[in-house]
């Protein structure tokens, strides 16, 4: 590690240490008891302590599962209430199992705009404790649980004390359990399997506050840190046995840095939770199952077996409410997630018939922040809180640049429910990664020269970046770069690197909702790309440093470790040297950059990448043509325009918003205006922040290839010489090839000289002919006559 860098790290690290004193204390539960790696206690015999599953499990997909453990009503934040029996006339209980997913260590109250008063976005820990525990006191039937991503990508205050802020908070709310999310492995599986027994932190002399609460994954082994087996089986207040199936997407480890899983199997969480399912089911083990699965929960749904009573969803930060889908076999389940941050607690409500041990029904309801803020905040919940606080601002109120003017932000888009969400869209190129990017190639140098290109992966920015004054603490810079990753750079070709642009665009599946994953680029890159083209063959031209892209010759990449490795499923990096790893951290490296460029940084305006669709070949034919041979040609209307569509023209977010567009091909061009609506949510998949469709006058250009252009009223954004053509060919018809006259043949007095004859008797023996063959003819008229 640079000497100035670690100089730094230890400062910092060594604050957030001696703060973090008081974290043992935090992890006891109400009754005193130590928490570090027990379960919540329960009040049935079963209940054994939190094992995990060693790599002599077995996979839980395709075995019998063990003996089922129980919980009766589980500890809340307020004192439970108190079982009664059921009466015998009421055979429906109605069970509210409330649910977060994707808090990501917000444990702090946020508002729409950072002052008291306004709306609020996310609710905080301490309210959420307060509205999750009085829904519990006031009814037996209710649970709580977890999603996933409780930890990792976390804001500052959390992130710089290793989240051990957001696991004392959620310890006090007492979960049931919580399924594994990917960024609880963002350190890797042999830190997490620290994190959950308490151990000490890597590279520190402070421990993990341990969760009392189990983490499962029913799909995943190889690991001690994850309950033994990957479900948890609670009784409700009314005697109902409800089993959460917990189970993560089976791309885990393509969103981590590679080497963090390794050890870790991933097996198919919809076969192993519909198989669990029916086990539990069918051997009377529990009389509602339901499913609790870290992705997509609109794309899981219906792939949930008739055993499955309900589906609890995370990952994407979207929320669902999704009352009555139709699962794989004609079933109808609810599902739902929640959103993300702490923006919103949802209730998967199933009522279940005692008589006819059936789900009659099943809805779901999400409660936003705003609602759950009223509820007042949680005494002990928020005292964590306040002192996490005051231990992170001491470190992060260090100011890193002044004099920057404009704010950097992450790409958006609006769901069909109009809620346009900060970070939301990660299919299109942003300010804040274009930043990142340049400073990537400016900081990451090889023999004292900068990198030929710096990029930086979309989800690893999870903040916008927003100077107060023009000036940025070390605070406002940790939230956008939260994960503390190490800089390095990697040696690969041209043809490697288009296709690392390539696998930008990503293949949808049951384990993968985002379909494109874009990539910040430094600004001395440029490239277009068609949209309608086959997946492997979309970038249509690069260009570095203004000379196109030399498929042969190699170029140095510089960016994070995690991207360099191949991370979010981008192979193409990893196809030449292997990774220099610098030693330096991206947020100190980044904050270096930031205070000695203040004064010239500014959001860009115009996009690196742009969309075009074009004809590669286009034939020009003319009303002529096809009044004079267009049955010859097979043409019967003539064509002599087409059409150039645009994608990406604009930015999302900022000043970079074009209004219209130009295009030209060749001598020919036109003009249209450009719709920067962020809205239609499937042209995440292709960068579709202004779109335009341009009308180009074919009849003006000649046969041949002709370079394509693109400005708006920006600026240029693709130049003559970046490489996208349009072949032109003109339909002419066939003209009537010349008759050449034939020359009577001249004689030749030696052709027959041979035979003895002369060129007299020649002339002799014709006439003689002829006049042999006139008389036949009057001969033979005459005896026809008689006939």
């Amino acid at each position: 590690m640079h000497l100035r860098t670690r100089r730094i790290l230890t400062a910092t690290t060594a604050l957030a240490l001696t703060t973090l004193a008081i974290t043992p204390a935090l992890a006891e539960d109400p009754a005193g008891e130590p928490s570090r790696g027990q379960t919540p206690p329960v009040t049935t015999p079963e209940t054994t302590p939190q094992s995990g599953q060693g790599a002599a499990s077995t996979d839980a997909s395709s075995t019998e599962p063990p003996a089922p453990q129980e919980t009766s009503s589980e500890n809340s934040s307020t004192p439970p209430v108190q079982t009664s029996p059921r009466s015998a006339a009421a055979t429906e209980v109605t069970l509210n199992l409330y649910n977060m997913t994707d808090f990501h260590g917000h444990i702090e109250q946020a508002t729409k705009d950072g002052k008291a008063g306004s709306p609020v976005t996310e609710a905080g820990a301490a309210s959420i404790a307060c509205w999750v525990g009085q829904k519990r006191a006031s009814d037996a039937d209710a649970t709580f649980v977890l999603l996933g991503d409780n930890i990792g990508a976390s804001p500052y205050t959390s992130g710089i004390l290793y989240d051990n802020p957001t696991i004392a908070a959620l310890n006090l709310m007492h979960p049931l359990a919580s399924t594994l999310g990917n960024h609880e492995l963002d350190l890797g599986i042999k830190e997490f399997e620290k994190r959950v027994t308490g151990g000490t932190i890597k590279d520190t002399t402070t421990d993990y506050v341990a969760p009392t609460f189990p983490y499962m994954a029913a799909n995943v082994t190889g690991t001690t840190a994850l309950k033994d087996p990957g479900y948890q089986i609670w009784t409700s207040g009314s005697g109902v046995r409800v089993a959460f199936i917990s189970s993560i997407a089976q791309d885990v480890p393509l969103k981590l840095m590679p080497g963090a899983a390794d050890g870790l199997t991933f097996n198919d969480p919809i076969s192993t939770t519909n198989t669990l399912a029916k086990q539990l089911k069918e051997s009377d083990a529990a009389d509602v199952v339901v499913a609790m699965i870290d992705d997509d929960a609109k794309n899981t749904a219906p792939k949930m077996g008739r055993y499955v009573d309900g589906l609890m969803g995370g990952d994407t930060h979207v929320p669902y409410d999704l009352d009555q889908v139709t699962g794989a076999e004609g079933n109808t389940l609810s599902a739902t997630a929640s959103g993300a941050f702490g923006d919103a607690v949802s209730n998967l409500q199933i009522t279940y018939d005692t008589v006819s041990k059936k789900v009659t029904t099943s809805s779901v309801e999400i409660t936003k922040a705003p609602q759950i803020a009223d509820c007042g905040q949680d005494a002990a919940v928020k005292e964590v809180v306040d002192t996490a606080v005051t231990q992170a601002d001491v470190a992060g109120s260090r100011v890193v640049a002044s004099g920057i003017q404009g704010e950097f932000h992450r790409g958006v888009f609006t769901d069909d429910k109009g809620v346009t969400t900060p970070g939301s869209n990660r299919g299109t190129e942003s300010t804040l990664g274009d930043l990142i990017a340049d400073a990537m190639r400016a900081q990451v140098k090889v023999a004292g020269q900068p990198v030929d290109i710096g990029l930086i992966n979309a989800g690893g920015i999870r903040a916008d970046l927003v100077p107060t004054d023009g000036s940025l603490t070390y605070k406002g810079t940790f939230a956008p770069m939260p994960f503390s990753n190490q800089l390095g750079y990697v040696t690969i070709t041209g043809a490697d690197f288009k296709e690392a642009l390539e696998q930008q665009w990503k293949e949808l599946s049951t384990q993968n909702s985002r379909p494109m994953l874009k990539l910040g680029i430094s600004s001395n890159v440029s490239y277009t790309y068609d949209w309608t083209r086959a997946a492997g063959d979309r970038v249509t031209s690069v260009t570095i440093s203004g000379a196109p892209l030399d498929l042969h010759r190699t170029y140095t990449i510089g960016s994070v470790t995690f991207l360099l490795h191949g991370g979010d499923d981008f192979k193409a990096l990893t196809w030449g040297s292997d990774v220099t790893d610098l030693g330096f951290l991206d947020r100190d490296q980044f904050n270096e950059y930031l205070a000695e460029n203040s004064s010239v940084i500014a959001p860009r305006t115009l996009k690196a990448s742009v969309g075009i669709s074009a004809p590669s070949q286009f034939q020009v034919v003319t009303q002529d043509v096809v009044a004079q041979c267009g049955a010859e040609l097979g043409v019967s209307e003539p064509s002599t325009s087409f059409d150039v569509a645009l994608r990406g023209l604009s930015f999302t977010e900022g000043a970079g918003k074009a209004q219209t567009a130009k295009v030209s091909v060749g001598n020919a061009s036109g003009e249209a205006s450009v719709d920067n609506a962020i809205t239609d949510v499937p042209v995440v998949s292709t960068d579709g922040a202004g779109q335009a469709t341009v009308h180009i006058d074919a009849s003006q250009l000649e046969a041949g290839t002709h370079a394509v252009s693109v400005s708006t009223d920006l600026g240029t954004l693709v130049s003559p010489g970046a490489g996208v053509e349009v072949e032109v060919s003109v339909a002419q018809c066939a003209e009537p090839a010349p008759v050449t006259p034939v020359a009577p043949a001249t004689p030749n007095p030696d052709a027959l000289a041979k035979t003895g004859s002369d060129a007299g008797s020649v002339w002799v023996l014709a006439g003689v002919l002829l006049l042999g063959g006139a008389a036949a003819t009057v001969s033979g008229r005459r005896a026809h006559s008689h006939k």
